[in-house]
């Protein structure tokens, strides 16, 4: 069975990694993955800097889109994001499973860089 889940872990870890090439990453990060050479803690730095670009994308995306609708629709926009937080972060809290090692930990924020990526884009197609 650990065999099972490591290599599920790699599978989804890789399938991850492979969303570098969608549009809405950056150009560094493509970069940053290829030069990381398949070290965990590189790949983590990767992620965790291109989540840094995402995550400022989403909030702009976020604000402009707030200042576009009525007041009762940016309510709503309000908590539809708080609910979205609170989802993505226990998603991927599944994802990082703390027996599954180094591949659980790079699915983890592999997870959060991918939502958070999603997330931006869908707010960004809404403000248009």
């Amino acid at each position: 069975m650990p065999t099972l889940k490591i290599a599920t872990g790699f599978l989804l870890m890789m399938c991850s990694i492979a969303h570098a090439g969608d549009t809405f990453y950056s150009k560094s990060y493509n970069t940053c993955i290829d030069a990381s050479g398949g070290a965990t803690f590189k790949i983590i730095d990767c992620i965790k800097d291109e989540h840094i670009k995402q995550d400022k994308r989403l909030n702009a995306a976020y604000k402009k889109l707030g200042l576009q609708v009525s007041p009762d629709q940016k309510k709503l926009l309000v908590t539809a994001q708080r609910l979205w937080i609170q989802y993505r972060d226990a998603n991927c809290s599944f994802y990082y499973d703390p027996d599954g090692g180094s591949v659980a930990r790079i699915n983890g924020v592999a997870c959060h860089l991918e939502m958070t990526a999603q997330r931006a884009n869908e707010l960004e197609n809404l403000a248009k």
